[in-house]
């Protein structure tokens, strides 16, 4: 497998840095969900703060680290087997997927700072940027909860569109983003297009 990216297939570097964040975000929003309904002082809401705090902020440098690298690197376009409103609909969900995983971790930072604490960072506290502000807390808790939610449809959104691509559509969209080889057989016309020169793609992010 190459490392770098493609104009048809995405390398191994942003393989490993996409299905690092599928996990830690399912993993995140799983300890989340676990986190807000344990009842008031529950000895385990420490552990599980701490655990969400530093994951989150993980997950925020790592989103980083992708995006840089995508910028660097080739981006494969999407696939003739869809139509022009659904391309669209892919790239609204591209780029709503950086703004949540990248905001989320963002506004968490300053709803802890507004409630009057410090964020933990494997067990390092972080300088606050906010003065404890119950009015801001409030907002930034509703943003929080609201983005994680959206961002829950976003998964499932991806999850459906990807199994349609691998099953129905059958056009190796899915097996670009694993080590799975290509089908034999691809859609027709597919291959006409491959073999066009590329304009840049206009799914970079």
């Amino acid at each position: 497998m190459q490392i770098s990216n493609s104009d048809r297939a995405w390398g191994a570097v942003q393989q490993g840095l996409h299905w690092f964040i599928v996990v830690a975000v399912i993993s995140q929003l799983t300890i989340g969900l676990i986190f807000a309904n344990l009842p008031e002082n529950d000895p385990r809401a420490g552990t599980l703060f701490g655990v969400h705090a530093t994951l989150g902020l993980t997950i925020f440098l790592v989103m980083l680290a992708r995006f840089l690298w995508r910028q660097t690197n080739p981006v494969p376009g999407l696939p003739d087997t869809l139509k022009p409103f659904e391309k669209r609909i892919a790239l609204a969900n591209h780029w709503a997927f950086y703004a949540l995983i990248i905001g989320l971790p963002i506004g968490g930072y300053l709803m802890v700072n507004a409630h009057g604490f410090a964020v933990p960072f494997f067990g390092i506290e972080l300088p606050k940027l906010l003065g404890k502000n119950e009015s801001l807390e409030e907002v930034f808790e509703f943003l929080h909860i609201g983005g994680a939610f959206t961002l829950m449809a976003l998964i499932l959104l991806h999850v459906a569109a990807a199994l349609r691509h691998e099953f129905l559509l059958r056009d190796n969209t899915l097996r670009r983003m694993t080590p799975l080889p290509d089908r034999e057989t691809e859609p027709a016309g597919h291959k006409l297009m491959a073999e066009r020169p590329r304009a840049r793609s206009v799914y970079r992010g």
